[in-house]
């Protein structure tokens, strides 16, 4: 599923949440949120916390992936072997030796 607007993420919480028949309100108080901030992330509210959208993704069972490709189709094959990102946090945390 291609995600491009907040309101698509709304509407993709929405589904999850009403496929497991859980209410606004019983969704609200797994995450600790009011009712009314359910109401806005499925409306597409813009300005909802990440930190909290993430939660709620998680909470629905929705894992999130980031597919990053190049528009340039030189650079998109060269991207193609894709990002292993658990390598780059074990490069970038190896103490430094001189």
């Amino acid at each position: 599923m291609l995600i491009k607007t907040p309101k698509e993420i709304g509407l993709l919480v929405r589904d999850r949440r009403k496929a497991r028949r859980w209410t606004q309100d019983a969704l609200a108080q797994r995450l600790g949120v009011s009712r009314l901030w359910v109401v806005q992330l499925e409306q597409g509210k813009s300005t909802a916390q990440i930190g909290l959208v993430l939660r709620a993704l998680n909470e629905l069972d929705v894992p999130m992936q980031v597919d990053i490709t190049p528009k340039d189709p030189a650079a998109r094959v060269a991207a193609s072997g894709g990002i292993d990102l658990d390598n780059i946090i074990r490069e970038t945390s190896t103490p430094y030796r001189a």
